[in-house]
């Protein structure tokens, strides 16, 4: 109900004003700025043709009315009329309230034979107007779909000026249907005039003019029309959108959803994939992998989408699961493609390193290789072995030298690959190439891992690291060999030095500069070395002087 003040205008012999036209009764809270007088009530009292009626917009609330023929004055005289004014200062009113409470009698025809001036008109109660709507004809619809679309073109507009017919061809009253359909919060911001094209004053963004010469300033697109239909069909099936829809959005959501389910996923705008997201039939959608990476996609740019997608996921969990398996494998085919540790895919479900570093070991475990040690899976390497989890080196991959490298710069993976080099019992064949790539980063690593391989694992990895390292480098593994706890084997110079491929000065030069170590390696007494040493000018270690360097002072070894 809404509660509005009354104000009754005719012609009598007695009214508020003198004999006359004027205000005959009014409410005690009837507004002054609207006008309580024959002189400032303006077009509101203006003299038509016929019966008009209608609601109209004003600063601080809403006015209704209805102006009729009233035969005679008090005098006698022909061509009076009366206006019934309704005030509502809530601003509640609609058009279709207007319209049932004029069907209803609610408006007055005339002022009684015992009326008497009075500035004390009761307020009158004007029901929120129920639907009404008759059931409607293939006929009816497609008669009406233009009016419909009409409307919806100017709402949608935000403003324009709308005329309709009064009737169909087939007689059916087209503002009732009209207002009957639209859901009434679309329609609040609608002015509703019947019989008249009068609206000076009318500060509604909307107006709709009914039966008269009122040109249309909107035309509507294929869009309005797909709605006004849907509307139609959906009320000829005694469906009706809810009443407390107030945007275009959710109508659509309301009328298109089912049709949008069908839909290519990817075809699908925002707003439409707020509505399938939001609708009952979000967790059958979401069944299709392409609708979920289509829904995921948008989301990561449009806020509403996302907390419609989790709220949706959360309401069916398989879905979810479904898709957490999906991102789980995408970050796992990156893992083992060689993407690097920022291109790996975390999903919309977040995947945790936790569950990514369970998820890889489990792949291991299965059997499966890397291809590449890039840099997510060297991360998830190091961060399973600190879980800890179970990560078998040897058998990881055949990019040995991604593995050296990782091995070499994060300690938690040199220690377990020195725990699983000590555990070995057959040597796979990969093991010299691995040792090879472990000495190319860092000599040191003989010393660590040398005396737990067999000798020709050993010698084999000498000198292929030797032929790839720069000369400093092979001076550095020589020297490491021949001081290690397996030097007296002559493998700083048979393996390294001479099977290095670097120039003979070069050969010289770092012999020159080691000659008692590397000597000792190779097997010489002591006291021989030293004579040996002093006789070619050799250090013990140290520099030699640069004039005394000598090339050939050690006979280089046949390949």
């Amino acid at each position: 109900m809404t509660t509005c003040a009354q104000l009754v205008y005719t012609s009598a012999s007695r009214t508020l004003e003198g004999p006359g036209f004027g205000v005959v009764q009014l409410s005690p809270d009837w507004p002054a700025e609207v006008g309580d007088s024959r002189a400032t009530l303006g077009p509101l009292i203006s003299l038509g043709t016929g019966e008009s009626f209608g609601l109209r917009h004003a600063a601080g609330g809403r006015i209704a009315y209805r102006a009729v023929p009233a035969g005679t004055d008090a005098f006698g005289r022909p061509g009076n009329h009366l206006v019934h004014l309704l005030w509502d200062g809530g601003g509640r009113l609609t058009p279709r309230d207007v319209l049932a409470f004029r069907s209803g009698g609610g408006f007055l025809d005339g002022l009684p034979a015992e009326a008497e001036p009075s500035r004390e008109m009761p307020v009158v109660e004007v029901p929120a107007a129920r639907r009404s709507l008759s059931a409607l004809t293939a006929d009816d619809v497609d008669a009406l779909v233009p009016c419909v679309a009409l409307v919806l073109a100017a709402v949608a507009a935000g403003a324009g000026v709308v005329g309709l017919p009064a009737r169909t061809a087939a007689g059916r009253d087209v503002a009732e249907a009209v207002f009957d359909v639209l859901p009434r919060a679309l329609a609040s911001a609608v002015a509703l005039h019947v019989g008249t094209a009068s609206a000076t004053g009318d500060a509604a963004p909307v107006r709709v003019h009914v039966g008269s010469d009122a040109p249309n300033d909107v035309v509507p697109d294929g869009q309005d029309t797909a709605r006004a239909r849907a509307l139609l069909e959906a009320a000829a099936k005694k469906e009706l959108c809810s009443d407390n829809v107030r945007k275009l959005e959710t109508l659509d959501r309301w009328l298109f959803t089912d049709t949008w389910t069908g839909l290519d996923p990817a075809s699908l705008t925002p707003t439409q994939l707020l509505g399938v997201l939001e609708s009952e039939k979000a967790g059958w959608w979401l069944s299709s992998p392409d609708a979920v990476d289509v829904a995921c996609a948008v989301a990561a740019s449009a806020p509403q989408v996302e907390a419609a997608l989790r709220t949706a996921l959360e309401r069916h969990p398989d879905a979810w699961d479904r898709l957490r398996d999906r991102e789980l494998d995408a970050a796992l085919t990156a893992v083992f493609s060689g993407a690097g540790k920022a291109d790996v895919p975390s999903g919309f479900t977040g995947l945790t390193r936790t569950e990514l570093c369970e998820a890889f070991t489990a792949e291991l475990a299965r059997g499966r290789r890397l291809p590449e040690v890039g840099g997510a899976a060297a991360a998830l390497v190091e961060e399973s072995m600190a879980l800890p989890h179970p990560v078998a080196l040897l058998e990881l991959t055949d990019d040995l030298a991604g593995l050296a490298r990782l091995a070499t710069s994060r300690p938690v993976v040199r220690e377990a690959l020195v725990r699983e080099w000590a555990g070995v019992d057959e040597w796979p064949a990969s093991s010299s190439s691995l040792l090879g790539h472990l000495l190319l980063e860092d000599p040191e690593w003989f010393l660590t891992l040398g005396g737990s391989a067999p000798s020709s694992v050993v010698r084999a990895a000498l000198p292929w690291a030797a032929e790839r390292l720069a000369t400093s480098m092979v001076e550095r593994l020589a020297v490491t060999v021949a001081a290690s706890e397996l030097a007296g084997q002559g493998w700083a110079l048979r393996d390294v030095l001479f099977r290095s491929g670097l120039p003979e000065e070069e050969v010289a030069a770092i012999v020159a500069r080691n000659f008692l170590l590397l000597a000792g390696d190779d097997g010489w007494p002591g006291e021989v070395a030293r004579l040996a040493a002093g006789a070619l000018g050799a250090g013990s270690g140290g520099e030699a002087a640069e004039g005394r360097r000598k090339t050939g002072i050690w006979p280089r070894r046949r390949r």
